[in-house]
């Protein structure tokens, strides 16, 4: 109980809301808290590659980059069709955050639900985190 005491106040002094920055990288992607071992590029990596379902890389790609065949179908005349995935580097933020909920709107502002989209159960964090690798690697 003593020893207990005695850190308590060692405790309450640390500092756990330091941050880790790296001066050959920009700040907006490398900014972490002190107890994560992952920068924010590589946890949206992960979570590009893993997003609690169907991985974004088996319809966008590599990077998000596109062109994946997702499915082979007919059209009403029977004319064969190949369904791609679309480059998605260039989505702003409220675009991905919009589309991995659903939420997306055309050119007139009305909801357009995507036809073949699944619908991810993310936080705007984990989002942040994707749209900070897609970027990355559109600038590489």
């Amino acid at each position: 109980m003593r020893l207990l005491l005695l850190l308590l106040p060692l405790y309450l002094l640390s500092d756990t809301n330091a941050t880790i920055e790296d001066d050959n990288m920009s700040s907006e992607n490398t900014t972490e808290t002190a107890d994560s071992f992952l920068l924010e590029v590589e946890y949206g990596e992960m979570l590009y590659d893993n997003p609690r379902g169907i991985s974004c890389s088996k319809c966008h790609g590599k990077g998000g980059k596109g062109g994946q065949k997702i499915a082979k179908y007919y059209d009403q005349y029977k004319n064969p069709k190949i369904l791609k995935g679309l480059d998605i580097t260039g989505y702003s933020f409220e675009e991905l955050k919009a589309s991995l909920k659903n939420r997306y709107r055309d050119e007139n502002n009305r909801r357009v639900r995507h036809k073949i989209m699944p619908m991810y159960y993310l936080t705007d964090e984990e989002v942040k985190a994707i749209y900070s690798y897609l970027q990355d690697v559109k600038e590489k």
